[in-house]
């Protein structure tokens, strides 16, 4: 009896399994071996992993999952596992792997822990070297390239959040007792109540923050006259941007944009911009606000002692007790949209 083919002409036939070219081949034999496979011109699946790449180094992390994965063509007893259903089911799980590697450096560098992935990607070249002869390259760059890439990236975006979580509360009573460096910090939210701050006539309170995601609640008191100054800049390194999109993939739908700073009562949607209060009295003390967030947000105003700021954010006073500065603010706005 004449033996069937397991070619393509024979659609019932189990088809061939994918396998890395080495004869072509410009690195590891991938897209060479994608070409042979499915009669697809090599240069279009190389320049589909260049653009890939280009999205958070997400074309490099799938080639290096298929160079660590897929046999050459060279590797004629390679198992029956690296068929059909069984080869994708590995190349997700080291495409999952890959990417969880990926996520613990990109975290740990945003954490200030660069310093750690560094060390740690040292200390595997170093053993991966002592080990090459008996080691392919093909399990050594995969893995380095899922943790070196995210790590390069959000180091050279800037963006640093601080290691912290939960609720950090702030009371200065005078301007001195204000950190020259502001404050920080990281997943958690932050109230500094400056409804006890004691200041002169005419004295500047800078105020410096610096968040990572979470929530700042800013309190005045509502007894005095303030003069508010606030320079604000909101999805820093990008990260607003990553969060929309995230957001948009998981609800497929449009996202809401919601205010970056919400100023005495008024929603600032800009990721950037100036905000001033400026009062008819004169000799006041003006509150000078620096504040950079990654995600986060703020809301500023003065609050009577009986509300919680963090509790009602919202708060405005509808029953009409009088402003403090004996006169309505004037707004100056620059930057942002409404």
């Amino acid at each position: 009896m004449e033996a069937v083919s397991a070619g393509p002409s024979h659609p019932g036939a189990l088809p061939q399994p994918l396998r890395r070219a080495r004869d072509g081949a410009w690195l590891g034999g991938v897209c060479r071996g994608m070409a042979n496979r499915w009669s697809t011109p090599v240069a279009q699946l190389r320049a589909l992993f260049v653009v890939a790449s280009l999205f958070a180094g997400l074309g490099l992390l799938a080639y290096a999952a298929c160079w660590l994965v897929l046999p050459t063509d060279a590797d004629e007893d390679s198992p029956s596992l690296l068929r059909g259903v069984a080869s994708v089911a590995l190349l997700i799980a080291a495409l999952a792997g890959l990417a969880t590697v990926a996520a613990v450096t990109a975290a740990a560098t945003l954490f200030g822990f660069g310093w750690a992935i560094a060390v740690a990607l040292a200390a595997f070249l170093l053993g991966a070297l002592v080990l090459l002869p008996s080691v392919s390259p093909a399990w050594v760059l995969p893995p380095l390239l899922a943790a070196a890439l995210p790590a390069v990236v959000v180091a050279a975006s800037g963006v640093r959040v601080e290691p912290q979580a939960g609720l950090v509360t702030e009371r200065p009573q005078t301007a001195a007792e204000i950190p020259a460096g502001g404050y920080r910090t990281g997943l958690g939210d932050l109230f500094v109540d400056l409804r006890e701050l004691r200041a002169a006539p005419g004295e500047v309170v800078p105020l410096k923050l610096e968040t990572g995601f979470g929530r700042t609640v800013v309190a005045l008191p509502r007894d005095r006259c303030f003069a508010v100054e606030v320079r604000y800049e909101a999805g820093v390194g990008g990260w607003d941007s990553v969060r929309s999109l995230a957001q948009s993939v998981r609800l497929r739908s449009p996202v809401r944009s919601r205010p970056a700073v919400v100023l005495f009562g008024d929603p600032r949607f800009g990721r950037s911009g100036a905000w001033r209060r400026a009062v008819v009295r004169r000799h006041v003390p003006l509150l000078r606000v620096d504040y950079r967030t990654v995600g986060g947000d703020l809301w500023l105003r003065d609050y009577p002692s009986g509300v919680g700021p963090l509790a009602d954010p919202w708060w405005s006073d509808v029953a009409g007790g009088g402003d403090p500065c004996a006169s309505t603010p004037t707004l100056h706005r620059r930057g942002g949209s409404r």
